[in-house]
């Protein structure tokens, strides 16, 4: 009886398929366009908080690895304007961030500008490079 019981168990274990017909995208759930809801305000000492802003700012990521966004890339506004744009890549081992991107038009002499972003849930964050803290938290539209 126990090993028919285990032979029964064996074969329906063998015949569990998973959906794996549709492989899932490396970092889809980032894909898409994503409005401006929240800016990080800080007064230099890591106490601040994250407070609702009223803004039409638009990022936009795309599958062959380039981002759009309607305003400025290179440092956190929450002005819109003429488009922006860049290329991101994710990036690995890292709980800080979940990959970076490069702005295509920036023009700093000192250092490479990036801002790098993390999904928390249902909310992007861009962390820019700023001497303060410096995000703006997103969510997909």
């Amino acid at each position: 009886m126990k090993n028919s019981f285990l032979m029964l168990l064996s074969l329906v274990l063998i015949n569990c398929t998973s959906d794996d017909s549709k492989p899932k995208e490396e970092g889809s759930e980032l894909l898409g366009k994503w409005k401006l809801i929240e800016q990080l305000s800080d007064p230099g000492d890591g106490s601040g908080t994250f407070n609702p802003i009223a803004s039409n700012r638009t990022i936009e990521f795309f599958s062959n690895g380039t981002v759009t966004i309607n305003g400025i890339l290179c440092f956190m506004s929450s002005q819109v304007g003429d488009e922006s744009s860049g290329t991101y890549s994710a990036v690995s081992g890292n709980d800080f961030s979940d990959g970076e991107i490069i702005p295509d038009d920036c023009d700093f002499n000192f250092v490479e500008p990036k801002v790098f972003y993390k999904i928390e849930g249902a909310n992007l964050i861009l962390w820019y490079l700023c001497i303060e803290p410096c995000g703006q938290k997103f969510i997909k539209i």
